[in-house]
């Protein structure tokens, strides 16, 4: 494949090879290798349309988490194709560049990630090809509006050229903003994130996220308590203004909520003041800021689902804290705060593992049936929380996978899909109490949230708990054949 710089950084002309004689020609459509050298990941989707001559469609993107690249060529008639870069750090932002694409000509265009694309049609019947490399996203929909003069696209021009007295254009495409009022600001840069409590569950599958999805190991800072201590405001403030992170995903926290009764103000020094200090530092950086909260701000009286805006009542030293915690991040316009509950990984203890070690010599299990919530898997929770990250619509969110069960039904199914047969005796939450003799911190009885927060912004929602603690599952088995290896 022969690649041709266009006037735009990152932008090119590609032209396959092509191969014939009189009878016809061969020509390979796309190689991996070949897409992975631009930056094309995969192929999520191909797309075709088909237009009448004169037909303007553009100049469209989609937003964040959803952007998207792609090779466009035309495989049927002829198009002059129009790209717009607006990732605003790039030495090219806000120009643009034509290019003709024929079924004869062999051409295909590149458009990376962060440009507006659109094309006018030369001929009837004009068939369009798409290669995509991510989901289409309705609710991301986004573009610029066709004629903005900052840009100056020569439209007259390629009209006059081509016999078109007027563009043909949908309703929505002729009330698209002007670059400069475009609210989406693209970086051609890669983001750089910092990771607090990277020891615990979900700080270790964030990372784990982060480079899965190929950012780099250089961009990515994941500290603990001996890397960067939270309540240290200096310590803080050096670690944030030495890196200088696009992103903090402040996962940093007290959770030990029994033991919070009784060490208040050394929950307080690190839920709060250790948040604060946080805050602080990303402000001064200008850094998003992606704070984790727990349903133990409600105080689990309501009926039915727990909205973000609903009042909150937190009962023990540690929703207090959390939610003082909430506070303060507040602080910084550019904040998200994701409330979760019953969150499970691989990196730490937590409920599915306790039930496990306890079904090794326990045949019958007390398990408490009036605490109703939603199961987390750390694996999903980091993939929306990147996505989310990405965006620019902050405020208060629930994040939490799919459905409700109380503890006694979730330890049912992971005792059902690890073949144990342990008995599970449903009890209530006092009736626990007074058979263990344990001491507990206020629990809330409803830790059902609502997530259609996540639906209005166009963030997919989590899968349901069954799925992800059955692929927990999965990984423990996987967990325990890679110990078993070592250990020979």
């Amino acid at each position: 494949m022969k690649k041709i710089e266009t006037n735009l950084k990152d932008c090119y002309i590609l032209e396959p090879d092509r191969f014939g004689d009189e009878r016809g020609y061969f020509s390979p459509y796309f190689i991996d290798k070949n897409l992975e050298k631009l930056g094309f990941k995969k192929v999520v989707q191909t797309n075709r349309s088909k237009s009448s001559k004169g037909v303007l469609r553009g100049l469209h993107f989609q937003k964040n988490p959803k952007c998207q690249a792609k090779i466009v060529e035309v495989i049927k008639g002829s198009a002059v194709d129009v790209v717009v870069d607006l990732r605003v750090d790039s030495p090219t932002y806000g120009q643009y560049t034509t290019v003709k694409l024929t079924e004869d000509n062999n051409r295909q265009l590149f458009v990376p990630r962060g440009f507006a694309h659109g094309f006018i049609a030369l001929e009837d019947n004009t068939i369009f090809q798409y290669l995509i490399d991510n989901d289409y996203a309705p609710k991301m929909e986004a573009g610029i509006i066709w004629n903005d003069k900052d840009i100056n696209i020569n439209w007259d021009k390629i009209m006059k050229e081509n016999g078109i007295d007027k563009p043909i254009l949908s309703d929505k495409d002729q009330i698209h903003p002007s670059l400069k009022d475009n609210p989406v600001k693209f970086k051609r840069e890669s983001c750089k994130y910092l990771i607090t409590g990277y020891n615990g569950q979900l700080g270790y599958d964030l990372k784990r996220e982060l480079l899965k999805r190929g950012v780099d190991k250089s961009n990515i800072l994941a500290t603990d308590i001996d890397d960067m201590d939270i309540t240290n405001k200096k310590q803080v403030e050096d670690v944030v203004s030495r890196f200088k992170p696009d992103v903090i995903f402040h996962c940093a926290a007290w959770t030990a909520v029994d033991k919070a009764e009784d060490m208040e103000d050394r929950v307080r020094s690190i839920n709060v003041d250790g948040t604060r200090n946080v805050v602080d530092a990303s402000v001064k950086v200008g850094a998003k800021i992606v704070y984790l909260s727990t349903d133990y701000v409600f105080d689990g009286t309501k009926d039915g689902l727990y909205e973000p805006d609903d009042e909150v009542n937190p009962k023990s030293v540690y929703g207090k804290t959390k939610f003082e915690g909430e506070e303060e991040v507040r602080k910084n316009p550019n904040h998200f705060i994701a409330r979760i509950s019953w969150v499970f990984g691989i990196n730490g203890n937590n409920f599915i593992r306790t039930m496990l070690k306890l079904s090794e010599n326990h045949d019958e299990l007390n398990v408490v049936n009036d605490q109703i919530g939603s199961p987390t898997y750390t694996v999903d929770l980091s993939r929306l929380l990147v996505d989310l990250s990405q965006t620019d619509n902050y405020g208060t969110y629930h994040v939490t996978n799919e459905e409700y069960c109380s503890w006694a039904d979730f330890a049912k199914y992971i005792f059902e899909i690890n073949h144990k047969r342990v008995k599970v005796n449903e009890v209530s939450t006092e009736e626990y109490l007074n058979i263990s003799g344990i001491k507990q911190a206020y629990r809330p009885r409803n830790s059902k949230l609502d997530k259609s927060k996540l639906d209005e912004i166009g963030i997919d929602r989590l899968p349901s708990w069954k799925d992800a603690t059955k692929r927990y599952c999965d990984e423990l088995e996987d967990e325990k054949v890679l110990v078993k290896r070592l250990n020979k």
